[in-house]
């Protein structure tokens, strides 16, 4: 790779109309690395992928990418990105050799060239028996994925996807990541998801709000941020536990989790582990078995959006 994938981000803006959409953003990623972009629905994430990806005029301190700068001309940062739009963007009516023969094109490989990387693509896609068959009559999983291996062809130094696994089957979005995974060491990879377990895969959390960046670090470094204690209360009736758990006055949340009530408690109220075991031996609903877990990414994004809510409700 030609190119050492970085971003430089500082102030960054897009308004559209009297609407501000990013809000001052700061980022700063070097190296190749897999980036998780998260937060609510409009909290301006496809903004800022379609910012980064040179798609969008905005205004800034600084926004560098690949070395190239957002406010001037972005024609050979394009050549150096990979994006993946949410909704499919390839020729439909053409089929899938010359969906990625014709960026192919747009990129300048020879024919040798793009004979070996289509077939490397098309192969790890399981793409390769439907090489003739219109993009257009493709599942929705294997449009993804065609989609995924047109960005790839270029190795591009910078890989932007944009909701790339939602509404597709849970063997697709497992395909999906394992490419991305392969490519984790070559490329500066941006991923918005709301997949809990998707935001445990990537190396780095990016975590946005009303247009602001307003966490960022390693999934682990968010999670020991959050303070709260988990436990995981067991028995006949999860509901019921759920809902009479949620009265204690040290639990912040208790939701049912399948054959369980997962139940958050505010650390600096935690009661000790005696106390806490008469306290759930005592509610409405028979507990059999109260366990604690560790902190995961729900917990760790529940927090965020929770630390959010004053400065919402006073806007």
């Amino acid at each position: 790779m030609s190119v050492q994938p970085s971003l430089r981000l500082r102030g960054l803006r897009k308004r559209f109309g009297k609407r501000s959409a990013l809000d001052g953003i700061d980022l700063r990623l070097e190296g190749p690395q897999i980036v998780g972009i998260v937060g609510p629905d409009g909290a301006g994430k496809t903004t800022l992928l379609r910012s980064i990806a040179g798609l969008l005029e905005i205004t800034a301190d600084e926004a560098t990418v690949l070395g190239f700068d957002l406010r001037q001309d972005v024609r050979a940062l394009k050549a150096q990105i990979g994006y993946v739009p949410q909704a499919f963007s390839l020729h439909r009516d053409l089929s899938v050799s010359e969906n990625l023969r014709f960026t192919a094109r747009l990129h300048r490989l020879s024919d040798e060239e793009f004979e070996r990387r289509a077939h490397r693509l098309l192969s790890r896609t399981d793409l390769l028996p439907f090489v003739d068959r219109p993009a257009g009559a493709l599942s929705g999983g294997m449009r993804q994925k065609l989609s995924i291996a047109n960005a790839l062809l270029p190795q591009p130094a910078l890989l932007v996807l944009d909701e790339p696994t939602a509404g597709v089957d849970v063997m697709a979005r497992d395909e999906i990541w394992r490419i991305l995974e392969e490519r984790r060491g070559e490329s500066l990879i941006l991923i918005s998801t709301s997949y809990l377990e998707e935001t445990e895969a990537c190396d780095r959390l990016v975590y946005l709000d009303e247009g602001r960046v307003v966490a960022q670090g390693t999934p682990a470094e968010l999670r020991a941020q959050v303070p709260v204690k988990l436990v995981r209360a067991w028995g006949n009736d999860p509901r019921a536990i759920a809902k009479a758990a949620a009265s204690l006055p040290y639990v912040v949340s208790a939701q049912v989790r399948g054959p369980f009530a997962r139940i958050e408690i505010a650390a600096q109220r935690a009661p000790g582990e005696a106390r806490l075991r008469a306290d759930f031996a005592g509610l409405a609903s028979r507990v059999r078995l109260v366990e604690p877990a560790p902190v995961d990414m729900e917990s760790a994004l529940l927090f965020l959006s929770r630390k959010q809510a004053p400065r919402e409700s006073a806007a």
